[in-house]
């Protein structure tokens, strides 16, 4: 890209707002995702506090008309968008065969939506419609474990559209997984509507 400038290391957004006093889900569901949420962003705030540091915006709307979920961290580093869904779930191995997740023996239907496929088809487009046609837009699924000590593992696990990251591992290495680089101004600018106040 040509022409853009950087925006150096910014918070946006609120992890986990879309959760408080959510009415359409059970009060212990919405608390449980909210964690999850707030595990994330202590793990991705302090990237945009490093000398150079990307650009992180939590609670955003899917940029698709009639879409109701929502996207819980966008990381931009350079011209690279990173969608991250934060979930919290029970321990155990994931892996997925013939499109089918489960964990150990049972079959896990919740591992296996689409939404981050379709948020980022959605975002592509958003950001086409701003002529930023050559950024780059990935997803990733970040897992904590509901359990202190036994961890979540991903053996073979395929989310549709991303890829995914064990909470303790995503941790360990959090620009391996979104990158690093300050964001370019136009990326953040065409996004910054998004985030949910």
């Amino acid at each position: 890209m040509t022409g853009s400038g950087t925006v150096p290391g910014v918070v946006y957004g609120r992890a986990g707002g879309s959760l408080a006093g959510a009415g359409w889900a059970q009060k212990d569901a919405a608390r449980i995702g909210a964690s999850g949420e707030r595990l994330t962003a202590e793990v991705l705030d302090p990237l945009a506090k490093r000398p150079g540091g990307v650009t992180v915006l939590h609670d955003l709307d899917i940029p698709i008309p009639g879409f109701k979920a929502n996207i819980d961290h966008v990381v931009v580093a350079g011209s690279t968008v990173t969608i991250i869904d934060s979930k919290v779930w029970r321990p155990g191995v994931y892996r997925t065969r013939d499109g089918v997740t489960k964990r150990g023996f049972r079959v896990a239907e919740f591992a296996d939506k689409k939404t981050l496929q379709a948020a980022c088809d959605g975002f592509r487009r958003h950001l086409v419609r701003h002529e930023l046609a050559d950024v780059t837009v990935r997803a990733v699924l970040v897992a904590w474990s509901t359990h202190p000590v036994w961890p979540v593992l991903f053996a073979g696990y395929e989310p549709a559209g991303a890829v995914a990251a064990a909470g303790w591992r995503f941790r360990l290495s959090p620009a391996r997984w979104v990158g690093s680089g300050t964001a370019d101004s136009r990326i953040v600018t065409a996004l910054l509507p998004l985030v949910r106040k």
